[in-house]
């Protein structure tokens, strides 16, 4: 399920479907159930796999599947902003960066076109893929503690919201799939 939702958004946006609603749409109330079953077993204190804990949550899609906007771009806008050849791709980065920090990459999707676009297309969709995996197994496999009652709201920066989530642990896990994403894309940049 994990890997379908990571897959489809951002598959959607490449048509020009706002993939994040769409998705969100259908997937959204399992999400919060999974969020409301574990925020009760925090409370309880028995967030764990072993008390039934889930590992897709709401917080799983909006903190990590659409990780800095769907498609996890402020890696290409930080790549755009710092190793561009073209003023017109540099000053895309500059003026998308601050509303991508905030998982709003809009400006990317249609400035550069992500949308559309089958190269950039391909680490788009295969980043949020890859990334939803390696937290799907990191959780799995007691890396990470599964994510209990804390929901903070998509807009919240990354590193900051994993630090709302889980404290450092989430915050390092948030960077290192941010890293990833942006090697990801660049052989497409």
């Amino acid at each position: 399920g994990a890997i379908l939702i990571a897959f489809t958004v951002p598959f959607l946006w490449f048509f020009g479907l706002h993939g994040g609603l769409t998705v969100g749409g259908m997937v959204g109330p399992l999400l919060t159930a999974n969020t409301a079953f574990n925020a009760e077993l925090q409370k309880a204190g028995i967030l764990d796999l072993a008390h039934g804990a889930h590992i897709v949550t709401q917080q799983f899609y909006d903190n990590f599947i659409n990780l800095t906007g769907s498609g996890q771009t402020l890696g290409l806008t930080l790549l755009l902003v710092l190793f561009a050849k073209s003023a017109q791709y540099r000053q895309l980065g500059k003026l998308a960066l601050t509303p991508n920090l905030f998982n709003i990459n809009e400006p990317i999707l249609f400035g550069i076109p992500v949308v559309m676009n089958p190269i950039m297309g391909v680490p788009f969709i295969v980043g949020p893929v890859v990334n939803a995996i390696l937290l799907y197994m990191a959780i799995a496999t007691g890396i990470l503690a599964p994510m209990g009652a804390q929901l903070p709201p998509w807009t919240v920066p990354t590193v900051i919201s994993g630090f709302i989530l889980g404290g450092p642990s989430y915050a390092i896990a948030q960077f290192v799939f941010l890293i990833i994403s942006t090697v990801i894309y660049f052989p497409f940049f």
